[in-house]
C-alpha cells in the first residue's frame, strides 16, 4: 500500500458504496424516464427487446401494405368511374334504338333518320371504348383486359377486297376465330317492288307500269325509280321519271291541237266547191283527228312510230318538232280518205274539174307533204252536188305510254290513263316511290356451314342490297364490306368468290391484373383481375350498327347487343365491388392489427412513468440520507481537526 493512499474508514468506504450504487440507479431511472422504454437496447432486456424488435418491425411492414393497399382501391375506384360513365352511354344508345324503330317506315325521311341514328349509336361505340382507356390508374387499367385480340387477315382482307365491286372488306365484333367464303352471284335482271308498282299505278293514274332491263356492269345502281306528276285536269301535263338523279321529263295530254274546216272557193252553178281541213296545236302520240265529208268520217290516230321514223321524199325531221308532227296527222288522214275510192279520187296536187256524173258528187282529194292541211274539191259544177259539208274534230288521247332507259340499263315504262287521271284531281299530283329489285347477291358462309346474304331482289326491310357498307352478322363476329353497285355483276358473271379469315392477332397477358398484398409475407394476397369493357368481340360485343339501320334486324341486333354490354357492365361491376370490399376490409384490419403490434411491443419495453417517478424520488431521498450518513461517519475526523 503507498504511503500516499488515502485511507478511508471502513464506515465512510460502505457509505460511499452505497452512495455510489443510487447515483447509478438514479441515472439509470433518469435514462428510462427521458427514453420513456424500460427497455433501450438489447443490453437492457434482451427477451424483452428483441421480442419488441419484432413486434415493431411487423407493424411498420404491415403499415406500408396498407399504403399499398389504398393505391390498390384507388384503381378500383377508377375502373367504377368508368364503369358508370359507360352506363350513362349505353343508356344513351338504347334511347337511339328506340326512336329508330319509331321510324321504320321505307319512305327516304324515314331512311335517312335511321340513317342518321345509326351515325350517332358509332359515335356513341367509339366514346366507350375511349372511356375504357382512359380509366387507368397508377399504370394500371382494369377495364381493357388481358391485351388478347382477333381479327382477320391482311392477306383474306385483300383478296375478298380483289372481286369486282367489293372494298373495305373486315371483320368486326369478332368473338372467335372464323373463315368466311364470300360470294357473289345472281344476273342482274332488274323488276319493281309489286306493292310499290301498284300504289304508284292507283296514285298517279297509270296502267301496266314495268321496270325491267339489266343492271349495267359499269353504271349500275340499286336506286328507287321516282315518277313525279306535275299539271292541271283538261291542260297539258308533265311527268318526271327519276332514278339516281338523273330525270328524264315527258309532257303529254296537250288539249291545244285541233282540226278546222274552211271553204276557200264556194261552189255555185259552174263552179266546184274548194274546201280546205287544216291541222294545228300541239300533236301528241294518241291524239285522234277527224274530218268529215257529207257526214262520213275519216279519222287518223298518231302513233309512236310516226314520231319516230317518219320519212317522205320531201319531209324529214325529228319527232319533237310540231310543224313536223302535224305534217304526219295530214298525211294520215290523206292516206285514209284515199282509201275510200268510191268517195274521193286522188288528184295529187293538181285538182282539176268535174267528171259529169250527176248520179253523185265524188271529190277530188289534194296533199303536199310540205303542207299541215288537205285540200277537198267537188268534182261536180251543177245541181245539188255543187257545195257539200266538211267538218274537223280533234280529239286528245286518251291514253299516253312511255318507256325511259337509263344509263343503269333500267328501263320504265307506263300508261297513263287520261281518264283515269282526270278523276284523280289535284291528288293525281306527286311523287311515287318504286324500289328497284336487282338479282345480285352477296354471301358469306362461315365454318359452321351458316350462311348469311343481302339481296337486290328483297324489299327494303328484309336483308336489302344496297349502295355502300353492308354487313353480315354471324355468331362468331361481323363480316362488312362496301358495295359498288357500277361494277357488282362483272362479279356475279364470273362467279367470284374468296375467303376472309379471322385469327387471334395477339395474346392474352395479365399486365393490367393488380396483385393486391395482404400480409408481409405475401402468404395472403388477392389478384383483380382487369375486366375488358371495351366495345370488341372479347368484351362489350358492342358492334357498329349494321346497314345504316335499314332494316328492323338491323335494329334488333343492336339492342340485343347493348342488353349484353349491359349485363356484361353489371357482373364487371359486381366483381370489381366484391374485390374492393375485400381489399378495403382488409386495410381496415391492417391498420387495426398494426396498431395491436405497436402497442404490443411497447408494452414490451416502454416504461411505468409513475412507477419509475416514485423510484427516482425514493432515490433521491437515498442519495440525500447517503450523504448524511457519510457526512456523520466522517465526524471523528472533524474532531480531531477541532484540536488545532
Amino acid at each position: 500500500m503507498s504511503s500516499s493512499d488515502v485511507q478511508l474508514t471502513a464506515g465512510m468506504r460502505n457509505n460511499l458504496l452505497l452512495l455510489q450504487k443510487t447515483n447509478k440507479q438514479v441515472e439509470t431511472i433518469q435514462n428510462k424516464l427521458a427514453t420513456g422504454n424500460k427497455v433501450n437496447s438489447a443490453l437492457d432486456g434482451p427477451t424483452n427487446y428483441f421480442a419488441s424488435k419484432s413486434l415493431s418491425t411487423r407493424a411498420t411492414d404491415l403499415s406500408k401494405l396498407k399504403e399499398s393497399m389504398g393505391q390498390s382501391i384507388s384503381t378500383i375506384q377508377a375502373g367504377d368511374k368508368g364503369i358508370t360513365a359507360i352506363e350513362s352511354l349505353v343508356e344513351q344508345a338504347k334511347g337511339l334504338t328506340t326512336t329508330a324503330y319509331s321510324n321504320l317506315g321505307t319512305d327516304e325521311a324515314s331512311i335517312a333518320t335511321r340513317k342518321s341514328l345509326a351515325e350517332q349509336f358509332n359515335r356513341i361505340k367509339d366514346q366507350i371504348d375511349k372511356i375504357a382507356q382512359d380509366s387507368g390508374y397508377a399504370g394500371k387499367n382494369l377495364l381493357v383486359g388481358n391485351g388478347m385480340t382477333l381479327d382477320s387477315t391482311a392477306n383474306s382482307r385483300n383478296a375478298v377486297n380483289s372481286i369486282a365491286g367489293i372494298s373495305s372488306s373486315r371483320v368486326t365484333n369478332v368473338v372467335k376465330a372464323d373463315t368466311y367464303s364470300v360470294r357473289i352471284s345472281g344476273t342482274g335482271d332488274i323488276s319493281g317492288n309489286l306493292g310499290d308498282i301498284a300504289k304508284a299505278e292507283d296514285a298517279r293514274g297509270l296502267t301496266s307500269l314495268k321496270i325491267s332491263g339489266s343492271i349495267s356492269a359499269t353504271a349500275g345502281n340499286f336506286s328507287d325509280i321516282q315518277i313525279e306528276m306535275r299539271g292541271n285536269v283538261g291542260r297539258e301535263r308533265t311527268v318526271v321519271i327519276t332514278e339516281n338523279g338523273e330525270s328524264r321529263t315527258v309532257k303529254f295530254f296537250d288539249n291545244t291541237q285541233s282540226m278546222q274546216a274552211s271553204t276557200t272557193t264556194a261552189g255555185k252553178s259552174g263552179v266546184s266547191q274548194t274546201s280546205k281541213v287544216t291541222i294545228s296545236g300541239a300533236v301528241d302520240v294518241g291524239d285522234t283527228f277527224t274530218a268529215t265529208v257529207n257526214g262520213k268520217s275519216y279519222s287518223y290516230t298518231v302513233t309512236q312510230d310516226d314520231l319516230d321514223a317518219f320519212t317522205d321524199g320531201s319531209v324529214t325531221g325529228a319527232g319533237d318538232n310540231p310543224e313536223y308532227r302535224r305534217r304526219v296527222v295530214a298525211e294520215g288522214l290523206y292516206n285514209a280518205m284515199r282509201d275510200d275510192t268510191a268517195m274521193f279520187e286522188d288528184q295529187g296536187t293538181a285538182l282539176t274539174g268535174g267528171n259529169g256524173d250527176d248520179s253523185g258528187p265524188r271529190f277530188n282529194l289534194a296533199y303536199d307533204p310540205a303542207d299541215d292541211f288537205i285540200t277537198i274539191q267537188s268534182d261536180v259544177t251543177v245541181g245539188t252536188g255543187v257545195t257539200f259539208n266538211v267538218g274537223a274534230s280533234a280529239t286528245n288521247a286518251m291514253e299516253k305510254d312511255i318507256s325511259i332507259t337509263f344509263s343503269s340499263g333500267t328501263t320504265v315504262s307506263f300508261t297513263i290513263d287520261r281518264e283515269s287521271l282526270e278523276n284523280l284531281g289535284p291528288a293525281g299530283n306527286g311523287t311515287s316511290t318504286i324500289e328497284k329489285m336487282v338479282d345480285l347477291t352477296v354471301s358469306a358462309t362461315n365454318l359452321n356451314g351458316v350462311t348469311v346474304e343481302r339481296s337486290g331482289m328483297n324489299a327494303r326491310g328484309s336483308g336489302k342490297l344496297s349502295d355502300g357498307e353492308n354487313s353480315l352478322s354471324f355468331d362468331s363476329g361481323t363480316v362488312r364490306f362496301d358495295v359498288d353497285p357500277k361494277t357488282l355483276r362483272q362479279a356475279a358473271s364470273a362467279q367470284l368468290s374468296a375467303n376472309l379469315i379471322t385469327v387471334q392477332r395477339t395474346d392474352a397477358n395479365t399486365e393490367n391484373d393488380l396483385a393486391v398484398q395482404f400480409n408481409e409475407n405475401n402468404t395472403s394476397a388477392i389478384t383483380v383481375t382487369s375486366q375488358n369493357v371495351q366495345t370488341d368481340g372479347q368484351g362489350l360485343r358492342l358492334d357498329y350498327a349494321q346497314n345504316g339501320f335499314l332494316d328492323r334486324a338491323d335494329i334488333d341486333r343492336a339492342v340485343a347487343s347493348l342488353d349484353y354490354a349491359t349485363s356484361r357492365l353489371r357482373s364487371t361491376s359486381q366483381a370489381l365491388s366484391t374485390n374492393l370490399n375485400v381489399i378495403q376490409t382488409r386495410e381496415n384490419f391492417t391498420s387495426e392489427f398494426s396498431n395491436v403490434l405497436t402497442e404490443g411491443s411497447n408494452k414490451l419495453v416502454q416504461a411505468d412513468q409513475n412507477e419509475e417517478g416514485a423510484n427516482l424520488l425514493l432515490l433521491q431521498t437515498r442519495q440525500q440520507l447517503g450523504t448524511i450518513s457519510l457526512s456523520l461517519a466522517n465526524q471523528s475526523q472533524q474532531a480531531i481537526l477541532r484540536l488545532f
